[in-house]
């Protein structure tokens, strides 16, 4: 079970990767799948109440169930509109339930724990999160923060999250450890990061271009304006290729019209990204927010075998930095951000590509060691049956 978003992104492709996964080891998947908020005419009335119990989503599901009868439910995003009544139903049913933590939501109803720019933990911890709704951290509206911190804080209490969900599945440790702070309880929580398909492999740094990749959506968080700064000076003497697209574009594009070592590309199909990252000489990935976990450009960095600049939010950097696939520069600095970069190519006294080819082997073999389809399988394969196994106990 999934609620699509807005635009396209990495929940969306991990759902359908793992449905693949699944198929493909000869499991029978049978998705239900709701369409963004922003498909929706209901009304803001009907969305809000929608997002604290779906009606019709909950009779759908049930109906679902009964007919296609699972050994195990995944309920993925079920935010805004599915609502956490979706989690209920395996419960109701007597099926084991298991959800991934695709962002911060159960904790903070931005997600993100982000506001105005800045990293933000006000609601973590906090019972009844009405900083949500004082900052109106859900879309700028506190109405629509109120529907969401009442769906969240209702179902805690009616004792959803703790009765309902057999398994919690976080990307990092660091997700883990939140969801813990916020009270949910440890021993039900199970990091299982993401995977990325092989690119089979990895280009030698001779043959690589000389320039430096970003991949994401062109907004404040993602550290746009700390890596145009940094590449005011052609770090490393390599260009900047940015692939994507959002609200900062138009910033993005005079900066570009300025500096003749960036390139805007736009937004760019799966098959020109995998052949950018494969032929770059480093990825760079400056999010100044948490990122529910590891971006998934990241981990295509360390498939292809690309040496990795990220800023040092342990969220995103412990890949990189447990891996020694790169260097992790402080967060929001673009002096360090080009110093990074500068180290990965090396200094003039080296041996042209040396440190390059260290770095990028560490990342393949980091990739190789974790974040492989077939460990992603075999991670969910472990959690159903852990699941499934405590669930029939329980009821023998």
């Amino acid at each position: 079970m999934h609620n699509r978003h807005e635009t396209r992104g990495g929940a969306d492709e991990v759902v359908d990767q793992e449905r693949d996964l699944l198929v493909d080891a000869g499991h029978v998947v049978d998705q239900y799948l709701l369409e963004p908020a922003s498909a929706d005419r209901r009304g803001a009335v009907n969305m809000a109440v929608s997002a604290v119990w779906n009606r019709t989503v909950v009779a759908e599901l049930e109906a679902r169930v009964a007919d296609f009868d699972p050994d195990v439910i995944h309920v993925h995003t079920p935010f805004p509109l599915m609502s956490p009544a979706a989690l209920r139903v395996g419960h109701r049913t007597g099926r084991p339930t298991v959800t991934t933590a695709h962002s911060f939501r159960y904790a903070c109803i931005a997600g993100t724990c982000l506001r105005d720019g800045l990293r933000c933990e006000s609601c973590v911890g906090s019972g009844l999160k009405l900083a949500g709704v004082r900052h109106a951290c859900y879309h700028d509206s506190r109405a629509a923060s109120a529907a969401l911190t009442v769906s969240l804080v209702g179902h805690r209490a009616m004792g959803t999250f703790s009765r309902s969900v057999d398994r919690f599945i976080t990307l990092t440790a660091f997700a883990r450890d939140l969801l813990v702070r916020d009270g949910f309880p440890a021993e039900r929580i199970t990091v299982k990061p993401n995977s990325v398909p092989d690119p089979g492999s990895p280009v030698p740094p001779s043959l690589r271009a000389p320039y430096a990749l970003f991949a994401g959506r062109l907004v404040a968080e993602k550290g746009i304006q700390t890596l145009l700064t940094a590449w005011q000076h052609r770090p490393g003497g390599l260009d900047l290729y940015l692939a994507g697209d959002g609200p900062l574009r138009s910033m993005v594009d005079a900066e570009a019209a300025r500096n003749p070592a960036i390139r805007v590309l736009g937004w760019c199909e799966a098959q020109r990204l995998a052949q950018l990252q494969a032929e770059a000489t480093l990825t760079v990935v400056p999010s100044e927010w948490y990122e529910a976990g590891p971006p998934l450009v990241l981990l295509q960095a360390l498939a292809c075998g690309t040496p990795v600049v990220c800023s040092d939010l342990e969220n995103i950097c412990s890949p990189v930095v447990v891996g020694q696939a790169g260097f992790a520069f402080r967060t929001g600095d673009a002096q360090a951000l080009a110093d990074a970069v500068q180290a990965v190519v090396g200094s003039p006294d080296e041996p042209p590509g040396e440190a390059r080819a260290w770095l990028g082997d560490h990342a393949r073999r980091r990739y190789l060691d974790e974040f492989t389809p077939a460990a992603s399988l075999h991670s969910l394969e472990r959690i159903y049956a852990e699941v499934t196994h405590a669930v029939a106990t329980t009821r023998s």
